[in-house]
């Protein structure tokens, strides 16, 4: 008994994680250095891609902000769109006006029709389009009904006529059309 207290037996040490090691204290500086290097390339990397995924968030957030204020100012714009279509749809009777009435009103019509391009333009430099309605099926994503009336030799859910035209930007409804559809 007195033999064990003289003579412990040694604790077995974990030798896998930790490599064997001299003792020499440059070894070990060295060990030390390898560890922060290596801490201090993760901490780079990471800050890295935090940085590279803000740049790629802000970037979405820039294209998000571009489509909402061309969606806003486009749907701004088509009331005055409308009214200009308004405009030149109902065309007063001229022909019995005097010849310089006439003259004057083609002028002025002519005008009304050049800013109606001009808006029409506009929203297509938007990316917004027109929705084509009349003899297309009707659609609820893009179309509104706002009646129904039987109309013999057509097929049922076909847009008839257009009541107020509907507007998209890509693949955003603004609008939809508001139109009239075969039963």
């Amino acid at each position: 008994m007195q033999d064990e207290q003289q003579n412990p037996i040694p604790e077995a040490q974990d030798t896998a994680s930790t490599p064997p090691s001299t003792g020499l204290p440059q070894e070990d500086a060295l060990e030390q250095m390898r560890k922060e290097r290596d801490d201090y390339l993760q901490g780079w990397q990471r800050a890295r891609a935090d940085y590279e995924n803000a740049q790629k968030q802000l970037a979405q957030q820039r294209d998000e902000d571009r489509r909402r204020v061309r969606s806003n100012l486009a749907e701004d714009l088509l009331a005055v769109v409308d009214n200009f279509g308004y405009v030149t749809k109902y065309v007063p009777d001229v022909t019995e006006c005097s010849e310089e009435f006439k003259k004057k009103f083609d002028t002025w019509y002519q005008g009304i029709g050049h800013i109606d391009r001009q808006f029409a333009e506009a929203l297509s430099g938007l990316g917004v389009e027109a929705i084509e309605a009349v003899g297309k099926p009707f659609d609820v994503k893009l179309h509104e009904a706002a009646s129904s009336k039987h109309v013999e030799g057509t097929v049922e859910g076909i847009v008839l006529e257009e009541l107020v035209r509907g507007w998209k930007l890509g693949d955003v409804v603004l609008r939809p059309s508001k139109v009239i559809v075969s039963e």
